[in-house]
């Protein structure tokens, strides 16, 4: 069972871990954990533009999660971990299938196969610390799987960490529509679920700004 840590300590471990290269905790972290955990929205967490998903780890050792609106993740706010949800990531690890021949279902299957997701780990320099999402998709009480991923990238064996996410209620994996010409600035962002940071300020995604997160300038992160 999950033994839910203080928010502050769960992240700071984390963060910890994941800024040594190579992140040979983090391998082994993964190795024994799933790869996907579940995530509901109450109407306030709904009507915020992004949730700001980070990584932390509980009272043992195991990963768990911090949803908090993006809106309110901010330094002044004194309340801040209890205005979104921890939630745990789950024990064993599961591919998926679709009806839909998704691209997507390829990606969670990516992380599930150990040899890969390691070689991609071992290349990295310092590990996701947080996750930036849209909200849009979610439905209001429905409960949503959060499927850790591997995206391939433009360059053969390059692949960027996602979420995959699903609705269980419908069926439907969220924003996975490509965006169009006519497409207006937010909506071009749908094509990715999930944006990973660091690294901060990335071009043309003002929402990975290192002064967005509340929780990182509270501890000193950059």
């Amino acid at each position: 069972m999950t033994q839910f840590v203080d928010p502050e300590l769960s992240i700071e471990s984390w963060s910890a871990l994941a800024q040594q290269a190579p992140v040979d905790g983090i391998i082994s972290l993964f190795e024994k954990s799933g790869n996907s955990f579940p995530l509901t929205l109450n109407a306030k967490m709904k009507a915020a533009e992004r949730l700001h998903i980070y990584f932390g780890l509980d009272g043992s050792g195991n990963i768990q999660f911090y949803a908090i609106p993006a809106d309110l993740d901010q330094e002044s706010n004194k309340t801040i971990y209890s205005c979104g949800a921890s939630v745990a990531l789950d024990a064993t690890q599961q591919t998926v299938t679709s009806n839909s021949n998704s691209p997507l279902v390829g990606w969670v299957n990516n992380w599930c196969n150990e040899t890969l997701r390691n070689n991609w780990l071992t290349g990295l320099d310092q590990a996701v610390q947080v996750f930036v999402i849209h909200t849009t998709d979610f439905v209001v009480n429905d409960l949503h799987k959060c499927y850790l991923s591997l995206k391939p990238g433009a360059a053969k064996g390059q692949y960027t960490v996602d979420l995959v996410i699903q609705n269980t209620v419908t069926g439907m994996f969220l924003n996975v529509e490509e965006p169009s010409a006519d497409d207006d600035a937010l909506g071009a962002q749908f094509a990715d679920m999930a944006r990973p940071v660091p690294p901060f300020g990335q071009e043309g995604h003002t929402s990975t700004d290192a002064s967005n997160f509340g929780v990182f300038q509270a501890l000193g992160i950059q």
